[in-house]
Formats: C-alpha cells, sequence, structure tokens
C-alpha cells in the first residue's frame, strides 16, 4: 500500500463541510431507505442551477393547481357513445334483477318488431354472394369462442334464414385467405348445399391475408351477367384491417358502380377507410360489431330485399333521358315458368344442371328439360323456374303486416278481451281492478286496526297507470293491437307474426 501524502488529510471537526459533499458523508440510517434517497448532484455550476430551479419549482407549483383543460375533459372521440348500461338495470321491491332484465329483453324484441312498413318496390328475385374472411385474423379470441367459429355459426344460421324469407332468391359463397378468393358453394337456391359447404371447417381453416379485390372481382363475375330485374348484391364479413391486393381496388369499385351490385359489409375489428368506401359508393351499408349479439344483429338486418331506387329525377320531374310520361305508364314484366314435378320412382334420366341420373326433378315448361331444384334459371332457355308457393310466400315484403300499437291501460275497459286472440294467454289485470279488491280487504280491517294504506301502494299504482308506452315501445298492459281489426297480442305473437308468419291472425 503506498504511503499517505501530505495532501490527503481528513476533515477536521471544526471544518465545514461543503454542500454538494454532505449528500455523500451522511451516515445516518434513514437515508438508506428508497424514498429518502437524494438526487445525485449534477454536473455544472451549482450556484445557476439553483437559482434557475426555484423558477421552474415555482411555475410547477402553478401548474399543478390549474384545472384540466377542456381537451381532457371532453374524453376521446370513440367514447362519445359510451353508455353505463348498468345502471339502467334496477331492482324491484323484493330486490331481484329478474323484472329489469326481462324488461331489456322484450324490449330488445320489439325493437327488432317495429320496422318501415312503407309499400315500396323491392327486388324480390335477390341474387346474393356471402363473402367471408378466411385470414389469420379471423382467430382472434375477442368473441368467443373466436371469430371464425362464430362467423360460420351465424353464417348457416343465416343461408336458413335467408332462403326461408327469399324463396325465389339464390345464393352464392366466397371466401378469401393467403391473397386470392376461393368459391365456397356456387349460386343456387339449395339450403342443404350451402350448409353442408359451412360446415367442413377443415377446407376452411384461417391463414394467411386477405384479399378484397379478388374476392370482390370473384363476386362480380357470378352477378355481372343477370338481368336487370335481379338484384345484385354482396354481403362481406371482414375481421382484417388490411388487404392485400394485385392492383388498384378503385378501379373495382368503379365497375361495381357500373354494374350495380350493391356491396354490404359487417367489419368484426374495426372500420376501415376502404370497406366504408366500398359501401358507400355502391349504395350499401357498413357497420361494425360490437359484440356477439350485435353481430348477429347486423348480419340479419340485410335478410329482407332493399328497396328498388328508380331513375334520378330532374328540378321538372323528368328522369334523366327518359321522359315523365314513360316512366310513370312503363310496367316491367318478368317471364316466370311454373316447372312440372316428377315423382322420385320415375324412370331416371339426365339433368341439364349436373348431368347426372336421377329419377325425381322437375321438368321446364318452355324447353322440357330437367333440372333438379327450384328457384333456378333454366340451363337451357334460361327462363326462370319458380313454384307457385315460393312466388307466394316472397309478397310479405311487398305488403308486409303493419306494425301493432302498444295499448295503454286506459284503453282497457271491461269490453276487452281478457286473453291474447292468439294464443290465448290471459293478459295481467287492470291496476285499477286489483287495487279495488284491495282497498277493500284494507278498508275492512282498517275499521278495526285503525292503518292506513302505504304510500308505496299509492305511487306504484300511479306509476302503473302512467304512459301508454315507455322508451322502448313497450306497453305496460302487455297489449298490442292491430289496426285493422282491432283484436290485442301479446308481445311474443306480435314477433311471431312479424317474423315468421307474415299474416295477422285477426285480419284472415
Amino acid at each position: 500500500m503506498p504511503p499517505r501524502g501530505a495532501d490527503d488529510d481528513y476533515v477536521g471537526e471544526n471544518e465545514a463541510i461543503p454542500e454538494e459533499e454532505e449528500d455523500f458523508l451522511d451516515d445516518d440510517d434513514s437515508g438508506d431507505e428508497f424514498q429518502n434517497l437524494t438526487p445525485l448532484p449534477r454536473l455544472g455550476r451549482p450556484g445557476l442551477r439553483a437559482k434557475a430551479s426555484a423558477p421552474a419549482a415555482q411555475a410547477k407549483g402553478k401548474d399543478s393547481t390549474k384545472p384540466k383543460g377542456k381537451a381532457k375533459d371532453a374524453g376521446y372521440s370513440w367514447e362519445a357513445t359510451y353508455k353505463r348500461s348498468w345502471d339502467n338495470v334496477h331492482e324491484d321491491e323484493s330486490g331481484s334483477l329478474e323484472g329489469a332484465v326481462r324488461q331489456m329483453i322484450d324490449g330488445n324484441k320489439r325493437k327488432r318488431v317495429m320496422r318501415d312498413v312503407a309499400p315500396v318496390q323491392r327486388g324480390i328475385i335477390r341474387h346474393l354472394v356471402l363473402l367471408i374472411d378466411l385470414s389469420s385474423s379471423m382467430l382472434e379470441k375477442d368473441m368467443r369462442p373466436n371469430r371464425f367459429e362464430l362467423t360460420l355459426q351465424y353464417a348457416k344460421e343465416f343461408v336458413n334464414e335467408y332462403f326461408d324469407q327469399n324463396p325465389i332468391g339464390q345464393l352464392s359463397i366466397v371466401g378469401t385467405r393467403e391473397g386470392i378468393a376461393e368459391r365456397i358453394a356456387q349460386m343456387g337456391g339449395n339450403t342443404i348445399d350451402h350448409v353442408s359447404a359451412l360446415s367442413n371447417k377443415r377446407k376452411l381453416e384461417p391463414r394467411g391475408e386477405p384479399s378484397l379485390q379478388n374476392a370482390l372481382e370473384m363476386a362480380r363475375s357470378s352477378l355481372a351477367h343477370l338481368p336487370a330485374s335481379n338484384s345484385r348484391e354482396i354481403l362481406a364479413i371482414f375481421g382484417s384491417l388490411t388487404t392485400c391486393d394485385p392492383g388498384n381496388i378503385h378501379d373495382t369499385i368503379a365497375t361495381l358502380q357500373k354494374d350495380q351490385i350493391r356491396v354490404s359489409m359487417v367489419s368484426l375489428a374495426a372500420e376501415v377507410k376502404i370497406l366504408k368506401e366500398v359501401c358507400t359508393k355502391t349504395g350499401g351499408s357498413f357497420s361494425v360489431a360490437l359484440n356477439e349479439g350485435h353481430f348477429r344483429d347486423c348480419l340479419f338486418e340485410l335478410l329482407p330485399p332493399p328497396a328498388v331506387e328508380g331513375p334520378k329525377r330532374k328540378a321538372g320531374g323528368q328522369a334523366d333521358g327518359i321522359e315523365a310520361s314513360s316512366v310513370v305508364q312503363g310496367v316491367d314484366l318478368l317471364q316466370m315458368a311454373f316447372p312440372l314435378r316428377l315423382p322420385a320412382h320415375s324412370e331416371p334420366t339426365l339433368c341439364a344442371c349436373h348431368s347426372k341420373l336421377k329419377g325425381s326433378g322437375y321438368l321446364c315448361p318452355r324447353c322440357g328439360s330437367k333440372v333438379c331444384d327450384v328457384p333456378t334459371d333454366c340451363p337451357v332457355c334460361g327462363i326462370t323456374i319458380v313454384m307457385s308457393t315460393h312466388l307466394a310466400r316472397s309478397y310479405h315484403h311487398l305488403f308486409p303486416v303493419s306494425n301493432w300499437v302498444a295499448v295503454g291501460w286506459e284503453k282497457v275497459d271491461e269490453k276487452s278481451c281478457p286473453r291474447c286472440f292468439s294464443c290465448a294467454i290471459p293478459f295481467p289485470e287492470k291496476p285499477g281492478h286489483a287495487n279495488a279488491a284491495m282497498n277493500g280487504a284494507a278498508a275492512g280491517k282498517n275499521k278495526f286496526n285503525g292503518t292506513a294504506t302505504s304510500a308505496a301502494a299509492t305511487s306504484a299504482a300511479k306509476k302503473s297507470t302512467g304512459a301508454a308506452k315507455d322508451d322502448s315501445g313497450l306497453a305496460p298492459s302487455s297489449r298490442y293491437a292491430c289496426l285493422k281489426c282491432g283484436n290485442h297480442f301479446c308481445l311474443e305473437c306480435d314477433a311471431f307474426v312479424h317474423e315468421n308468419l307474415h299474416v295477422c291472425p285477426g285480419c284472415c
């Protein structure tokens, strides 16, 4: 060890220790804790640093007392429609939430029933291409069990409901993955073929990136040759935020506009500009699914056929390039053929659609060709072949059942039917009659006990005899009346008539 020099003397007891070095020489145990550590000295002149730090501390203290800005108080743009749904659920007198939950379910059911029933021209001969994203983004689990499983489940339900609501319509299924488009099911009207194609999950395994342009081009090739009397639609379920396209997708959008093909999309991730632009320019609808239930609602809103847009009229009342008289007097007629059905035990012959030997089938009345299923277009003469029952079931879109109105307690009297006209389930009793019986019994007790009716019962009676319906459209009397026949129905029958039966039982 080298000897200590003269300049290495220790600091004496009476000598002052510089302020910069005092932090290093502090032997107090309290300074060993992390929260009590003082900051290390910084390089530079300590005098200037001390003078500069004082105004900074004062400014920091002033800023901390300032209120937050308006921009921070306003919140983010995606929080504008945020709602505290749990505040709408209130307990009843017994402390149960069953009544509140039931009211929310009935409100959603009533909202689906209430729809536009204006008699407008609609394209009941529909040709729809269901486009499904099969990229790796469909494996996300933000929707249970994942996007792919849920999409296939809803797609099969959509196919069954589509052919039930549109019996003379046809459907095709296209998928996109790894930058290409694949045809899953050909254009046709057989429900079993489309559902079986969607049930094969091994062939539909998601992978790679989607290609929106290739999928739209393949769908357009199935719709471009159709006559103007048929509606041409594309419904896309897209879960990716990107698309791998080989060319300019705006050229494809212009081609879709020229061919009058309507594109509607349901996005599972977020709103993408190009997806919304495709829907806006082609006249379709665009929506973003918030959860599993909202995804189903967005998908099933596209089941009714869209309204047919007429020619654009000028200020003088004439259409572009068409005289007003020809527009008013012109009527579009479409030839249809009702085929002859062959029994299953008939002699097997080749069908014109698949070139297979089959005994059962349908014969075209114009050319005599045999087809396997109807509705379809004859592959030989091109005429539309439908059954008369299919055509009759399609008329409910042109003449829908009018919306039934909610009936309030003030319109319920002794002459009103106590049961539903359709299912014969009894309606709840009017609060006035129930309160009269209760008050009569309570009056007898009051003579002996001297008690009075509670204020809670009085306020409940006033609340029950209030408005005819609340914000959700529900009737407090659980009665819904048809404006034509005047009969009263329950909520379950209201939903069944407007969604499945499409005929009022009281008007028949």
